[in-house]
């Protein structure tokens, strides 16, 4: 049951008499909550920058008037790694047709598909609720591996490419994977998939959590600067952006990237946002930065969309940044 169904049973139901459909939808709700609220004390997963990734978004088959709901990011809880099933040469056109076509799915049903060579494809947006984990598709990402597992496990290439994109979801996304945030298909319901080889045999869930880990290990040790995420505001010796600042108040509170108007303490942030237009901060602000080993994003407002409509669009999204990651 997804969560529309929920919210419909608890309108239709007393959700104050206990033992109640409506009362046990209200215990859910609730909680969910916790669980928010616990997973945003624990300190953030490292950001593992994203592998290389191929968009096959609008490569593949799609219904011709149905479509998926989407989410916002902050709602997925999981990774789910699937696999295809079927001889690893068929890949994610042939099967977005077959799910298409024969099941009558809106698209593909699954965010990535990583072929045998290690290639990502990337077939869905993360706001994307596709179908492939039933009821727990609305708070999952679908990760779908070309090939059968029940005999062979995975290729290397494809071990080191899902581990790669999965290190970088859990940053992303806020996601620990020691938490049980990386799961197999069977691992939510009965189903063989991924394959008999995903926790027996071969073994490759340990592979692969032994990958992510080591991702992760290796980017705090690479990038374990003094500070992880600085928000650079622009000031002279008369003044400050006022108007930015407050602008940037509900972003810097669901963030909390540590801010300021110093150039320097900047240059020692392993991510920097810059906030200003090249009026502000000109291109050779941003190229010190850089050269200084900082991943830099400068957002600003423009004619159609001031300043704070893009940072508070962002803090509903879950989405700290705009061009940075997927």
């Amino acid at each position: 049951m997804n969560q529309a169904e929920l919210a419909q049973l608890s309108r239709e139901t007393d959700s104050s008499e206990p033992g109640s459909a409506g009362a046990l939808v209200s215990e859910i709700d609730l909680l969910r909550g916790d669980i928010k609220r616990l997973r945003a004390a624990l300190p953030a997963p490292p950001y593992v920058e994203l592998p290389p990734i191929t968009d096959w978004t609008d490569r593949l088959a799609k219904h011709s008037s149905d479509q998926y709901e989407t989410r916002s990011p902050a709602d997925i809880q999981r990774l789910v790694i699937h696999h295809s099933a079927v001889p690893a040469v068929i890949g994610p056109d042939q099967i977005a047709h077959y799910q298409v076509e024969r099941r009558g799915w809106p698209g593909i049903g699954y965010h990535f598909f990583i072929t045998a060579d290690g290639e990502i494809c990337k077939t869905n947006d993360l706001i994307t609720v596709c179908y492939h984990a039933r009821e727990q598709s609305d708070t999952t990402v679908g990760i779908c591996l070309a090939g059968h597992f029940d005999e062979e496990p995975p290729t290397e290439a494809q071990i080191a490419s899902t581990a790669g994109l999965c290190a970088h979801l859990c940053g992303r996304l806020g996601l620990h994977a020691t938490l049980g945030a990386i799961v197999g298909h069977s691992d939510l319901m009965e189903t063989t998939c991924p394959g008999a080889q995903w926790t027996t045999g071969a073994n490759w869930r340990g592979q692969l959590m032994e990958r992510i880990a080591q991702l992760q290990t290796t980017q705090m040790r690479r990038r374990n600067r003094a500070i992880g995420h600085y928000m650079l505001f622009w000031q002279n010796a008369e003044t400050c952006d006022v108007e930015a600042w407050n602008a940037a108040q509900k972003y810097i509170g669901w963030f909390r990237p540590v801010c300021g108007f110093s150039l320097e303490t900047a240059t020692h942030a392993d991510f920097v946002t810059v906030v200003g237009d090249e009026n502000r901060f000109p291109a050779e602000t941003i190229e010190r930065l850089r050269a200084a080993g900082c991943t830099v994003e400068r957002i600003a407002g423009d004619d159609d969309t001031p300043l704070a409509d893009k940072l508070i669009s962002m803090v509903r999204h879950n989405q700290r940044f705009l061009t940075i990651g997927l």
